[in-house]
């Protein structure tokens, strides 16, 4: 009786185990990587309306998948942003470049046809080169060569990815900047207030 019992309970012990690994048919860990671009926007006060400009954008992102549906993945990117956007009349037009670093959770849409993942979290990013005004018509301008924004800008980004076959992968990805990002200068009557925000088409792989 004590053999049939110890049989029964190794039988169902392997049959848990091999059940717990067909559902798993997950990846733990993969690999995102992603090229895309789109449209580099600024909106606040004392901002003309010369958007949008143009966002290029390179990313990495190691995800993590909890289960079947949850994942969360952190990443590093980087970003190149420039426009005919000026921050008021007479000033020259913005060129910038952004390391990004973000941490986004993911909800993954899976049928026999489709597979969709849906991403959203914060992004702390760094202006890696300043930008400085600069009036060529006035060289002796108060304002030439001084900084027009601040280094840091903290952003909320979400994110659609259709995944194609096992590799390749496709969507659209935002980042929506939270903080003012212009720096102050009222002794020139220079104040109010930048945000920074883009919005890419995204192509890529993952693995």
């Amino acid at each position: 009786m004590k053999k049939l019992v110890l049989l029964v309970s190794a039988l169902l012990l392997l049959a848990l185990g091999v059940s717990a690994q067909e559902k798993r048919s997950f990846k733990r860990f993969e690999n995102n990587i992603q090229i895309g671009s789109g449209l580099f926007l600024e909106s606040g006060y004392r901002v003309n309306a010369k958007n949008p400009g143009v966002v290029i954008r390179l990313s990495y992102g190691l995800d993590y998948r909890f289960n079947e549906k949850w994942s969360i993945m952190p990443g590093v990117g980087y970003r190149l942003q420039s426009g005919d956007i000026q921050i008021y009349e007479g000033s020259d037009c913005d060129y910038l470049d952004l390391a990004d670093f973000s941490i986004a959770v993911r909800y993954h849409l899976e049928t026999d046809a489709d597979r969709i993942v849906l991403g959203l979290g914060p992004a702390l990013s760094y202006l890696v080169t300043p930008d400085t005004y600069y009036i060529d018509y006035d060289p002796k301008y108060p304002l030439n060569g001084k900084e027009k924004f601040h280094r840091f800008d903290v952003g909320i980004q979400p994110s659609v990815s259709v995944l194609l076959g096992k590799h390749l992968q496709c969507g659209l990805e935002a980042n929506i900047g939270l903080l003012n990002m212009r720096r102050q200068y009222p002794e020139y009557d220079r104040t109010g207030s930048t945000h920074l925000h883009y919005i890419a088409l995204m192509c890529g792989v993952h693995f």
